[in-house]
Formats: structure tokens, C-alpha cells, sequence
């Protein structure tokens, strides 16, 4: 399959007042860092799109009117930080496909029910004017709320605490496939009785038919151990003698095409690999709330040469970030998690001292808390070529946790990822341990924290982080005012431990809310900013800094070969706090 790469565009206006205007751009204006964000097989269009069309008297763009704030909005929640809704009968959001599709994702927002819980409710798709099919939303997953501007997990509704706006529905289309130059139509009928349907962006992909099976005499077929795969069945037993006698017999564990039900965890010890028909056909199902740490779903990777790959998991009974559901754990040396699609879950993959391992190709969408976390002295790891959207905690994380005891983490590498809409955490998250590299990544519209940060906190102390790099990525309106703290789109925190010959290298930031590099915490930290571009919105470049050092900051910064660009006249590029014990040195940039 040809893969195409979209990323979300910068042509987004910010608000109605005017100092917060973002200027129409686009991500190949500017030839700073080429080739970030993952390949991926499908196309996004974001609703507000100008090559979009909106019909009807209810039908209207709505854009973040504001810096991202404490307390988040469905639009700073929103990718591109803007969305489309259809509010009255006959409201149309039409999309020009560019590309052959055959399925539809659509992040979606509808209400919730007075009492919390959520609703559901029918959208009419279209095609060319002619009625295709009848999708269904739900809201019983999203609005979450709680203590204003916290992570709050309750779905009984209180008025300040909204957050968590944002859900995301698959399908396949009926009828032919799309083709370029279809219009592709999204309208609320009288058949479609929510009050308003908000659309933040549509995916289309060409997901084609199943996979085949692996070459006969080298798999094993649960049905054959009498999984049924009709969606009602409990097929966790069978699942589980497959995967016994495949370990035995030396064989590959396949789950064809169908809807498998799971409800107890299961676990992969050494070179045991599992199989699907794809992540658009094969969908493993978890239907028990979780009753220990990890759930009861999943896989737990352990041993030398575990594998998953091809699969669609999800939690049908996970509604906040509760104990349990994390879909994907494990210690194992030499594993590989490949094309998994993951969502509803508490955690995309949770590996704790795992090493050797590859994460390749997946999509974590919408999990109570991180997409990707390595932790406990996970060392010698590849996450790679993911697209990760909507997560409650960090997107993609490296923790070096000393609280057990663990050994450093060394050498994990995190590449040409795409990590968006974080409504909790970061983007990615530096958290101890030596000579991690993370690189050629997009990181964009993270509501409440930064885009990227390197985050010594004493909440999970960690090992001093130390000898790693940040270089070549793309992070796009990074910036968040978690607890009035206005951090930016780059945040360096060392707040209990040292962070000592970091890189930060040739990457570029566009349109930062409140600072671009924020430099902050009160152990020593000494960091090199080389070759980075930061471009500035005109209008909102008098209140931005490009680099801002917070009281009480200890060590120090090189900055060398580093653009400003919209820096006004007079402004200073780096705004120190800490002058006494925070010493800066400056060649070659062009501020």
C-alpha cells in the first residue's frame, strides 16, 4: 500500500481577539526539518479546512478564542484547535476525498446525558449527494469531569470541570469505495437527534480486505481450539490453549478476521508471536473492568521473542482512568508490538524493564492515561513510525523510576512518530536515564502542558537523565497554562535531579504559546540549544518568549546557530530569572 502522510495543517486562525491570530501557513512553508511524523496509509482533513464546505443555517466553524487556559474547551482540545458543527436539521459538512478509501474515522464530540454517562446517536454519511449509511456516536466514553483544570476521571457532571471532549468512531463505508474527486458528506437529518455533532477532523484510508493467513503448517487458528469470534462469545480459554500449543509446537498463534472476546489477561513467554487479519478486521474486545493492576485484557510480554502484530483492542467497559486495561505490558527482551490499533483502554503499552523491543506502526487513540511508556530501566528500545492522538497522559514517555530500585534506562530511541491532541501530559516525556534519542517526530496541540519536556518531578523521583538528544522535530502551537503555570512548548523541569548534556537540535516550533524553550526547576541542569528555528504568530509575538528561565534555575545554556523569526524589535530572545545561577552563552543565532 502507498502510504501518504498528512500532517495537521498550520493554516488555523486562533481566536477571535486579535492578538491571538495565528497566520494561514502551511507545514511545507518553511524547509527546517524535512521528513517528521509517521508514514502513515490514510489521509486526515481537518473539518475547518478551507477546502471544506459548510450547508445549512446551524452549520459553522468554531475556533480556540484564547492561549490555551486552565480549564480546557472542546476547541482547545481540538486538533488545528478548531472544529465544525452542525447544530440544525439539514446541516452539512462536506469533504473532498483525495485519495482511494474504503473507511472512515471521525473524532467527533456530541453531548453527554444531563446525569453524565453519555448518549448515543446516529450521524448520516453521504456520498455525492446520495445517502450511504447511518454511522453511530457515542458519548459514553468522553466528557469526564472533576476539579477545574485537573485530571478529573467522574462522569457525574459539575460546571466547571468539564474536559476529555473528544471521541473517535470507525466504519466501514458502505457501498464502492471512494475515489478522487468524491464529496464526501457528513449531515445531521431529522433521523439524527443529538443536539449538535462537533467534527474535529475525518481520516479516510483504503483498508482493504483481511490479511491472510501465515504460510500453511506455521500457525496455529483458535477456532480450531474452538474460539468463535462472534463478538458473544467468551473466547479468553480458547485464546489461551493456542497460544500454549503454539509455544510448544513452535508456531504462530493466528486470530482471523472476527470480533474475539477477552476476559482474562494472557500472557506471551518467550518467542510466542500473535497474529491478526489486520487492525481493521481483527478486534479483540475486553469486557470485565479491570480487577488488578494491568486488567483483564491484553497481552503480558515477557521472556525472550514475544510478539503481537495486526490487531484492533479495546475496552468495551472503561469509561475513566481506573485500574486496569492496559492492553499491552510487559519485562521482555527482543519483543515487537507491530499495526496495532488500540483505544478505550488506560494505557496504549505499559513496558517496564522490557529491552530490545520495537513498537512499529501502531495507532493509540483516546486512552484514560499514556499512549506509550517505558519505564523501570527499560533500555534499548525503538518506538517508531506511531500515530498517537487523543491520550490522557503522556503520548510517549521514557521514565527512569528509582522508587524499586531499577536500574538507568539507556538508549531508547523514539522516531518519526505523530503524537497530537494530549488533553493530560505531554507529548513526549524525558524522564531520566542516559543517551536516549528522540527524533523526527510531529508533536502538536497539547491542551493543558507542553509538547515535549524533560520532567525530573519529584512525583515519581527518577535517575538523573543525562547524555540524550531532542533533534528534528516538529512541534506545532505547544504551550499549556496547567495550574496557571504557562508553560511552553518545550519544558525543562528539573525539579528533583539533574539534567545534565541534553541536545536540543534543528528542530522547529511553530506558533509556541507562551514561550518556546521553558527552563525551569531548581537542580543543576546544563542543556545545548543548537540550529533550532522558533516562528512566532505576529500578532501574538509581543507576549511570547522565545526563551524563558525561571527563578531559581541552577546550571547552564549554550545557544548556538538559533532563529527567531516575528522576534519584535526590542524584545530579548532570552528572558533569564536567574541570573546569579544560570549562566547563558550565545553564538551564531539570529535573534
Amino acid at each position: 500500500m502507498k502510504h501518504l502522510r498528512r500532517l495537521a495543517p498550520i493554516a488555523i486562525v486562533i481566536g477571535s481577539a486579535a492578538a491571538f491570530a495565528l497566520p494561514v501557513r502551511s507545514v511545507a512553508d518553511v524547509p527546517a526539518v524535512a521528513d517528521v511524523g509517521a508514514r502513515l496509509p490514510f489521509v486526515t482533513r481537518e473539518a475547518e479546512s478551507p477546502e471544506n464546505s459548510l450547508v445549512g443555517s446551524g452549520a459553522r466553524i468554531v475556533r480556540m478564542t484564547a492561549p490555551p487556559a486552565r480549564i480546557p474547551t472542546p476547541g482547545q482540545e481540538a486538533s488545528g484547535r478548531a472544529f465544525v458543527e452542525l447544530a440544525a436539521t439539514g446541516d452539512t459538512l462536506e469533504i473532498p476525498v483525495a485519495a482511494e478509501a474504503d473507511s472512515i474515522v471521525i473524532r467527533h464530540c456530541i453531548p453527554d446525558a444531563p446525569d453524565g454517562g453519555g448518549i448515543d446517536a446516529t450521524i448520516t454519511l453521504l456520498v455525492n449527494g446520495q445517502t450511504r449509511q447511518s454511522l453511530a456516536l457515542s458519548s459514553r466514553h468522553n466528557w469526564l469531569y472533576g476539579a477545574p483544570g485537573q485530571n478529573g476521571q467522574d462522569s457525574t457532571p459539575s460546571p466547571e470541570g468539564a474536559h476529555v471532549f473528544w471521541e473517535e468512531t470507525r466504519a466501514f463505508v458502505t457501498g464502492p469505495a471512494l475515489q478522487p474527486g468524491d464529496r464526501l458528506q457528513l449531515r445531521k437529518t431529522p433521523d439524527d437527534t443529538a443536539a449538535y455533532y462537533r467534527i474535529d477532523l475525518v481520516d479516510l484510508e483504503l483498508a482493504g480486505p483481511p490479511l491472510p493467513p501465515p504460510p500453511e503448517g506455521t500457525y496455529l487458528d483458535v477456532r480450531d481450539n474452538g474460539a468463535k469470534g462472534d463478538g458473544v462469545t467468551d473466547d479468553t480459554g480458547a485464546i489461551a490453549a493456542t497460544i500454549a500449543a503454539a509455544r510448544l509446537q513452535n508456531k504462530i498463534v493466528w486470530i482471523p478476521a472476527g470480533t474475539w472476546i477477552q476476559t482474562q489477561r494472557l500472557t506471551l513467554d518467550g518467542p510466542v508471536i500473535v497474529r491478526g487479519a489486520g487492525m481493521w478486521h481483527t478486534r479483540i474486545v475486553g469486557t470485565v473492568a479491570g480487577t488488578t493492576w494491568a486488567g483483564n485484557m491484553g497481552f503480558h510480554l515477557t521472556g525472550d521473542g514475544p510478539a503481537l502484530a495486526d490487531l484492533f483492542m479495546e475496552s468495551a467497559v472503561h469509561t475513566n482512568r481506573a485500574s486496569g486495561a492496559k492492553p499491552v505490558t510487559g519485562d521482555a527482551r527482543n519483543w515487537r508490538v507491530e499495526r496495532l490499533w488500540i483505544t478505550h483502554t488506560n494505557v496504549g503499552l505499559w513496558m517496564s524493564g522490557a529491552s530490545h523491543g520495537v513498537v512499529r506502526d501502531c495507532r493509540i487513540r483516546f486512552t484514560y492515561a499514556d499512549g506509550i511508556n517505558l519505564n523501570r530501566g527499560a533500555s534499548h528500545n525503538l518506538v517508531e513510525n506511531n500515530h498517537i492522538r487523543g491520550c490522557g497522559d503522556d503520548g510517549i514517555a521514557f521514565l527512569s523510576e528509582t522508587g524499586r530500585n531499577d536500574p538507568p534506562s539507556t538508549q531508547n530511541t523514539a522516531r518519526h512518530n505523530t503524537v497530537t491532541c494530549i488533553w493530560w501530559g505531554h507529548n513526549m516525556d524525558l524522564a531520566g536515564g542516559s543517551g536516549h534519542v528522540m527524533e523526527n517526530n510531529y508533536l502538536a496541540d497539547n491542551a493543558l502542558m507542553g509538547a515535549f519536556t524533560v520532567n525530573m518531578t519529584g512525583s515519581y523521583p527518577n535517575h538523573p537523565v543525562s547524555r540524550s538528544v531532542f533533534r528534528r522535530n516538529v512541534l506545532e502551537r505547544g504551550g499549556g497554562d496547567y495550574s496557571g503555570q504557562k508553560r511552553g512548548a518545550i519544558w525543562i523541569y528539573a525539579g528533583d535531579n539533574t539534567i545534565t548534556d541534553i541536545e536540543v537540535s534543528g528542530n522547529r516550533i511553530v506558533s509556541p504559546y507562551f514561550r518556546a524553550f521553558d527552563v525551569t526547576g531548581k537542580k543543576e541542569q546544563r542543556v545545548t540549544f543548537d540550529g533550532n528555528r522558533v516562528e512566532l504568530a505576529p500578532e501574538s509575538a509581543a507576549t511570547t518568549d522565545v526563551v524563558h528561565v525561571g527563578a531559581g534555575v541552577t546550571g547552564s545554556g549554550v545557544f548556538s546557530n538559533n532563529t527567531a523569526i516575528g522576534l519584535p524589535a526590542g524584545r530579548p530572545a532570552i528572558v533569564n530569572r536567574s541570573p546569579a545561577t544560570w549562566t547563558v552563552e550565545e553564538s551564531g543565532n539570529q535573534w
